[in-house]
C-alpha cells in the first residue's frame, strides 16, 4: 500500500527554492486557468495593452485583419468588443446597446430627421480622443442607413445601404 504524498511529506520541511518554485507553478496555474478559453491571436501585438486596460477580461478572443485588430470579450458580464492598430495602440471599444438605451435626445432627434425610418441597432463606440460616439442603424422601405452621432448629438450618415 503506499503512502499518501501529504503523509510522507508531513513533518518533513522543504528548502526556499523548493517554496518558491512551488508558489511560482500555482500562480501560472492559476493565471493560466484565467486566460484558458481565450483565444488569443500570436500576431496581436496589443495583448499587453489590453490585458493592462482590462485585466477581469474573460472568454478572450482577438482576429487580426488587414488594418487593425477586433478582440471581443467579456468584462463585468457586458460583451465588448476593442480594437487595435497594428502596432498595439488602442482605437477604441465598443459594445452593442438595446435601442431604448440611446439617450433621449438622440433617439427624438433620428425620428425627426428620419420619421419614416425604424432604428433597428445601436453601437456604442468609445474612442480615447474623439469621446463616446453612437453608430445607429436605420430601416426605411428601400434604403437603410448607419448614422453616426457625436458627443454632442449631431447626426451624420456614416454608411448607405440598399434593402
Amino acid at each position: 500500500m503506499t503512502t499518501p504524498i501529504i503523509h510522507r511529506l508531513k513533518g518533513t520541511t522543504m528548502n526556499p527554492g523548493t517554496k518558491v518554485w512551488i508558489i511560482t507553478l500555482l500562480v501560472l496555474f492559476i493565471a493560466g486557468a484565467a486566460f484558458a478559453g481565450d483565444k488569443i491571436s500570436p500576431d496581436f501585438k496589443g495583448i499587453e495593452n489590453f490585458r493592462r486596460a482590462f485585466p477581469q477580461a474573460t472568454s478572450v478572443v482577438s482576429e487580426v485583419k488587414q488594418k487593425f485588430t477586433v478582440v471581443s470579450f467579456t468584462w463585468n458580464n457586458i460583451k465588448l468588443q476593442a480594437f487595435y492598430d497594428r502596432q498595439g495602440n488602442h482605437i477604441g471599444t465598443t459594445r452593442t446597446i438595446a435601442v431604448n438605451d440611446l439617450p433621449l435626445a438622440y433617439q427624438v432627434n433620428i425620428r425627426n430627421e428620419y420619421p419614416d425610418y425604424v432604428i433597428t441597432e445601436a453601437i456604442e463606440f468609445d474612442h480615447p480622443v474623439d469621446g463616446l460616439n453612437y453608430y445607429v442603424t436605420v430601416e426605411g422601405k428601400q434604403k437603410s442607413y448607419v448614422l453616426q452621432i457625436s458627443t454632442e448629438g449631431a447626426i451624420s450618415v456614416f454608411k448607405k445601404m440598399k434593402n
